[in-house]
């Protein structure tokens, strides 16, 4: 990874750690938007080479599964309820955080031990990027799914009762 690619990724991460220290409605059909972004970014910003050897798609498959495990850790550890003002919230907590530091810092280390074990000589920003919003897109999706019960609306355009 390019020293760019390196500081664009820390600001990517510092930011996701942002929100996820915030208060946000939830709201189904948003729900998707960050993951999308993080998916953009990584395919037209980042590398990402689709695999070309069974190492590689290997090391593919185990970064996309461990992804996934943890969007759906963070989506039952994350904080949702219902407020006085009839909106449903989410906000991460210190340990949906520490995961997912935590899968950035393995995607890395997975990356790094992949390259130096010959399995493959690319990857890196797009496809942690990728991974991200895999991890992004499943805790959404979970957190929809606790919240609606509570009265998270659909839409933003729908009528709050």
């Amino acid at each position: 990874m390019s020293p760019i690619e390196i500081v664009a990724l820390v600001a990517l991460v510092c930011y996701a750690v942002y929100r996820q220290t915030r208060q946000q409605e939830v709201v189904g059909s948003t729900r998707f938007t960050l993951a999308i972004v993080y998916g953009v970014v990584g395919l037209v910003v980042g590398g990402f080479y689709f695999p070309d050897t069974a190492g590689e798609a290997t090391l593919l498959v185990a970064s996309i599964a461990l992804s996934a495990v943890v969007g759906v850790l963070r989506g039952r550890l994350t904080r949702v309820w219902a407020g006085a003002d009839g909106q449903v919230y989410s906000k991460g907590t210190p340990l949906t955080i520490g995961l997912f530091l935590g899968m950035v810092v393995v995607k890395f280390a997975m990356g790094t031990v992949a390259y130096f074990t010959g399995i493959t000589d690319h990857g890196g920003f797009g496809e942690i990027l990728l991974m991200i919003a895999v991890m992004v897109a499943v805790q959404a999706q979970l957190i929809w799914r606790r919240a609606r019960p509570l009265g998270a609306l659909r839409s933003e355009k729908e009528p709050r009762f």
